[in-house]
């Protein structure tokens, strides 16, 4: 689910592309016009997906914020931009589950009709460019504002509707199931009769009244939009911003979500873009390869270290506070406490999150064992990781999977908390509970996960899971089916 981010700019929406090579061998085939709610852990994915599609010949135009326009850009996509984002006033004093109401409405629901705006203007410069090639919409879950073109809302005049479009999801799926508690209830899995009935109580009594106003608040902007009817006739979150779409592709791997038998039809799994080389390439099951040297000097350290027999070999922790909840206090000093007496047997690698960040207006002493990063790609890190600390963004935990790495999870709020529950239900690490554990916590949770071998076997089953699973051909195949079967768009319970 969407959380607020540092990555927000103030921008008005500006329709004409930034130009993007074509690749060698590009033919006639449409274009892919890519959407995506405009958060980092929402659009890193999408980006990689973009760069992969334009290796393969697609030509690809990514619909963006300002603050990633390099980034789209770089991957070979051309580039339109997205509306501004919220505000963040008094946000940091509600409860994290009346945060995570505040972010749907104001990053999700809010937006929808200056981002459909934005979709109707890339798609009617798509026509002017080519207006026989055709387009195919691929579209992150949580970009609401390409829902109105499913429920009636007209396109420009001589813009068809796209040929097709495909959902992929970079979160948990946020899509209702029998055998599941609403998103972010403290429930455990329980597909049972019992657990069913439970779960259906959820959906009726609890979260149905609650999420009301955000289901009247999408019906509106849906209207203002120009849709024919407002909105699903259902209860928020219950899924339509996936099934609406032809198909639906999730990122991550089975062994990590939980089993279910009602999954939406044109659902499936779609492997990992996390990984040395994304798309299953990641470092294969027990090796300590050598990744490139991101000029930290003390870097040599860590990869000699890595070269050891084990016996003689510190113990690598990584520990990264995330790009949101950036204070240093609710995780990354708590670990470095934990671990300040093991400077002869344990490495800490701190991971800040930001350019140029350091530690040194907080309160506290680096202890010698210690090695600051302010920012660091995950995938070099945790090829020489022993175990992952992190506040479980989806994106982290799929780098620990990418890399074969045991967790330890501290978050709170957003999907934090589902992804959370599953680091533990899935058996590759420890779930904390909280999002600003003690530093006895966290050292108890370690040494639990170096001591029981089982974390450690099985988040290598999910890398091989992932290692299995070729993102980037599964997304290319799924758009050249959809192509193929030309289906056009679903128009979902729409009223005379």
């Amino acid at each position: 689910m969407p959380a607020p981010d540092e990555d927000h700019a103030q921008h008005a929406p500006a329709p004409a592309p930034s130009p993007a090579p074509s690749p060698a061998g590009e033919d006639d085939r449409p274009s892919v016009l890519i959407l995506c709610h405009p958060l980092s852990g929402h659009l890193a994915p999408m980006i990689r997906i973009a760069a992969a599609l334009r290796a393969r010949g697609w030509p690809t135009f990514f619909l963006g914020p300002t603050a990633h326009r390099r980034r789209i850009v770089e991957a070979g996509s051309a580039y339109y931009e997205d509306p501004p984002g919220p505000g963040r006033s008094a946000y940091a004093s509600l409860h994290w589950g009346d945060r995570v109401l505040a972010d749907l409405r104001a990053q999700c629901l809010d937006p929808l009709p200056a981002q459909w705006a934005c979709v109707k203007e890339a798609l009617r410069s798509l026509h002017t460019r080519a207006p026989d090639r055709g387009v195919v919409v691929l579209a992150e879950a949580f970009f609401y504002g390409i829902l109105p073109l499913f429920y009636g809302a007209p396109l420009p005049d001589g813009v068809a509707s796209p040929l097709a479009s495909v959902c992929v999801s970079v979160t948990v799926p946020a899509i209702r199931s029998a055998d599941l508690p609403p998103v972010g209830y403290p429930f455990p899995f329980d597909p049972s009769p019992g657990g069913r009935a439970r779960n259906a109580k959820l959906w009726a009594r609890s979260w149905a009244p609650r999420a009301a106003g955000l289901a009247a608040l999408l019906d509106a902007r849906m209207r203002e939009a120009g849709a024919v009817r407002g909105g699903p006739n259902e209860v928020f979150l219950s899924g339509a911003n996936y099934a609406a779409h032809g198909a639906v592709l999730q990122l991550g791997v089975p062994g990590f979500e939980y089993p279910r038998g009602d999954w939406p039809a044109g659902f499936r799994f779609a492997g990992l873009v996390q990984g040395s080389g994304g798309g299953g390439g990641g470092p294969k099951s027990g090796s300590r390869a050598a990744a490139e040297d991101p000029g930290f000097p003390w870097w040599p350290e860590l990869a000699s270290n890595s070269a050891l027999p084990a016996p003689g070999r510190k113990k690598v922790i990584v520990v990264a506070q995330g790009t949101v909840e950036i204070n240093p206090h609710d995780l990354i000093i708590p670990t470095l406490r934990a671990f300040a007496s093991r400077a002869d047997d344990v490495l800490v690698v701190a991971i800040l999150g930001w350019k140029d960040a350091n530690l040194s207006k907080y309160d506290v002493e680096v202890p010698g064992n210690a090695r600051i990063a302010d920012y660091l790609s995950y995938d070099a890190v945790l090829a020489h990781a022993d175990v992952w600390i992190h506040n479980a963004g989806f994106g982290a935990v799929n780098h620990g999977i990418a890399n074969g790495v045991p967790m330890v999870v501290a978050g709170e709020g957003m999907d934090k908390t589902e992804n959370s529950r599953r680091v533990a239900w899935s058996g590759i690490g420890v779930d904390l509970g909280t999002a600003t554990p003690s530093a006895e916590q966290v050292r108890d949770a370690v040494e639990s996960v170096l001591r029981d071998e089982r974390y450690a076997r099985r988040v290598r089953e999910l890398q091989k899971e992932s290692e299995e699973i070729d993102c980037f051909d599964i997304v290319h195949r799924e758009v050249l089916k959809a192509i193929k079967e030309r289906p056009g768009i679903k128009q979902q319970g729409l009223e005379p």
